[in-house]
C-alpha cells in the first residue's frame, strides 16, 4: 500500500469517529412499477416503527386474530426491470446473485416463526418481493470523500448529495417493493416500497462494492420478521440490527 493511500485511511479512521449504521433509510423512493395497482393506496411510513418509506396496510388486518396465519409461502425474489426500473449497468449474474441472497436471508428469518410451504393453502401468508434498483458503491472514492473539505473537493459533492437525497456520494443503494397476501384469496394485507443507502461506516467491508447492498437486504429480511412479529402481537419481537 503506498504512503498516500495509507495516510488517507489513517486520517479517515480518525475523522470517522464511532461507527454508525452500516446502512440507513433514504429520504425518498421512486415507484418503479412492481406494485403499480397499490401506489394510490400507499402513505408515508413511520420511520421510527421501522416501516417502509411508502406503505399500505389493509384496514381489515386489525380484525384478524393474531395467530391466524401459521404457514408462510415465499415466492422467488424477482428482479423487476420494468419500463422505469433503474438497474442499467448491473450484470444479470450479479443482480441474480443479490436476488438469490435476499431470498435466502428472508427465508432464514421467516422460518424461525412460520412453517415454510411452497403452495397456497389455509392459514398461509404469501410474500412477493422484487428488487427494483441496485447500485454498487465506489469503495476507494468513498474513502477519499470521507475526508472533509477543504482537504478534499470530493467531500463537498458528498455533503451536498447527502443533504439533498439522504445518500452520501459513492455509496451503494437498493430499492425493493414487496407485498404480503392471503395465499388463498390473494387479498393484499400489507405492502411497502423502501430504499436504503450506505452509511458512513469505515470497516473492512467498506472495500466490498456490494457491502451496502448486502447490508440493506439483510436489514430488510430481519425487519420483515420484526413487522410480522408485531402484527401477531407476540412479546419480545427481535428488532433488526442497524
Amino acid at each position: 500500500m503506498n504512503m498516500r493511500l495509507l495516510s488517507v485511511l489513517l486520517i479517515t479512521g480518525i475523522l470517522a469517529g464511532p461507527a454508525c449504521a452500516a446502512t440507513k433509510q433514504a429520504r425518498t423512493v421512486e415507484r418503479l412499477g412492481f406494485l403499480k395497482d397499490l401506489y394510490p393506496k400507499m402513505v408515508e411510513g413511520d420511520e421510527h416503527a421501522g416501516e417502509s418509506l411508502l406503505t399500505y396496510k389493509n384496514p381489515r388486518v386489525a380484525q384478524i386474530p393474531p395467530n391466524t396465519y401459521k404457514k408462510f409461502m415465499l415466492d422467488p425474489v424477482l428482479l423487476f426491470r420494468g419500463a422505469h426500473s433503474k438497474m442499467d449497468g448491473i450484470s444479470q449474474p450479479q443482480a441474480q446473485l443479490m436476488a438469490d441472497t435476499f431470498y435466502a436471508l428472508i427465508y432464514q428469518e421467516v422460518s424461525k416463526d412460520y412453517e415454510m410451504v411452497d403452495k397456497p393453502g389455509p392459514d398461509t401468508l404469501r410474500a412477493q418481493v422484487a428488487i427494483t434498483h441496485l447500485e454498487e458503491s465506489w469503495p476507494m472514492l468513498d474513502v477519499v470523500s470521507t475526508i472533509p473539505a477543504p482537504m478534499n473537493a470530493f467531500a463537498v459533492g458528498s455533503m451536498l448529495k447527502n443533504v439533498a437525497t439522504g445518500k452520501p456520494a459513492f455509496k451503494g443503494e437498493a430499492v425493493i417493493e414487496a407485498k404480503v397476501t392471503d395465499s388463498q384469496t390473494g387479498e393484499v394485507l400489507r405492502a411497502g416500497v423502501d430504499r436504503r443507502v450506505g452509511g458512513k461506516k469505515l470497516s473492512a467491508e467498506s472495500f466490498n462494492s456490494w457491502a451496502d447492498v448486502y447490508e440493506s437486504l439483510r436489514y430488510w429480511a430481519e425487519n420483515g420478521r420484526y413487522q410480522l412479529c408485531k402484527a401477531r402481537q407476540a412479546p419480545d419481537c427481535p428488532k433488526p440490527r442497524a
